[in-house]
């Protein structure tokens, strides 16, 4: 038996992971999150139009420019961030675990080892149906929601990706 060591890592020995080393989600999925954002302007515009309709104390003209032009910046910004960030969405698959990346103006990395994982899962919504497009929901122990969700695969992709996933899961049992 090995006596127990327990050497110091320095932070410049540390495995670096590297934005090149990441695969970008299907282009296609940035059509679904533009998609997103207009139907949300479509609901903000909606709400605005029943205010200003049922609304007979309220000059309507003013707050209908006011409230219009807040709807529209607030939808540009959306889709700034969106195009923007998309590029800077992606999943890196290595050996002992699978990490996801995101964010424009806050960044998050998540990473999950495989001998963590409990179950993986394919979805697919209505739009990322019809453009062939699902994601992929990692769970590890003790929690009912998704610790790791990757939107945005293609269908081949995200099923190759659980397959691959499933058969890791079974190795570190």
């Amino acid at each position: 038996m090995e006596p127990f060591t327990n050497s110091i890592i320095t932070p410049e020995n540390l495995p670096q992971l590297h934005s090149k080393d990441f695969t970008g989600l299907d282009r296609k999925y940035l059509k679904i999150i533009i998609i997103r954002i207009f139907v949300f302007f479509l609901l903000m515009a909606g709400g605005l139009a029943v205010l200003l309709l049922f609304a007979e104390d309220i000059p309507r003209l003013f707050v209908g420019l006011i409230a219009g032009s807040a709807i529209v910046l607030i939808i540009i910004f959306a889709l700034i961030i969106a195009i923007l960030g998309f590029p800077r969405k992606g999943y890196l698959v290595r050996v002992h675990d699978i990490s996801f990346k995101k964010g424009l103006i806050t960044f998050k990395l998540t990473t999950v080892p495989y001998n963590r994982i409990q179950h993986v899962e394919v979805n697919q919504g209505i739009l990322t149906k019809i453009l062939g497009l699902s994601s992929i929901k990692i769970y590890t122990a003790g929690g009912s929601y998704s610790d790791l969700s990757i939107p945005g695969l293609s269908s081949k992709d995200a099923h190759r990706l659980k397959a691959f996933l499933s058969d890791q899961i079974s190795k570190h049992e």
